[in-house]
């Protein structure tokens, strides 16, 4: 019956109701992470995350043993909404980092809402394939 008052459809209510339910109980200090890939280059890697409406003062990448930690906050403004699909907070990602990264020579860029991290890599041989045997029993 709510579908036939309400223009936008049976299953558009039903999200509008579960999105405005999830933000009513969602613990406030809730942790974002962000979404990401990397991507493997002869020379380097290249870690790209998604920071949309972040820019370089708000985020923070650093190493941490063998992790590469990409930290920052989105902060909502407050005024009069109409409309709230947007989610603010804190974002946190540790990404452990290949064994033949390097820990110097790192590069971060943000560009349009991407972070790039260029991670170098160590120059080794090809290790051979170690061959081993297998018994009966």
């Amino acid at each position: 019956m709510l579908e036939k008052l309400w223009p936008f459809g049976k299953n558009r209510v039903r999200r509008a109701l579960e999105e405005a339910l999830e933000k009513a109980f969602k613990e406030s200090g809730e942790t974002l992470e962000p979404l990401s890939e990397l991507q493997e280059h002869e020379d380097h890697y290249l870690l790209r995350v998604e920071v949309p409406g972040l820019g370089p003062e708000n985020l923070e990448v650093r190493l941490e043993g063998e992790q590469l930690v990409v930290e920052g906050e989105k902060r909502e403004e407050k005024r009069t909404k109409h409309l709230a699909e947007i989610v603010y907070g804190r974002i946190y990602r540790a990404y452990l980092l290949p064994k033949d990264a390097q820990k110097e020579g790192l590069e971060a860029r943000l560009h349009k809402g991407v972070l790039e991290v260029r991670i170098p890599r160590e120059k080794r041989p090809a290790e051979p394939p170690v061959k081993i045997p297998v018994r009966e029993g």
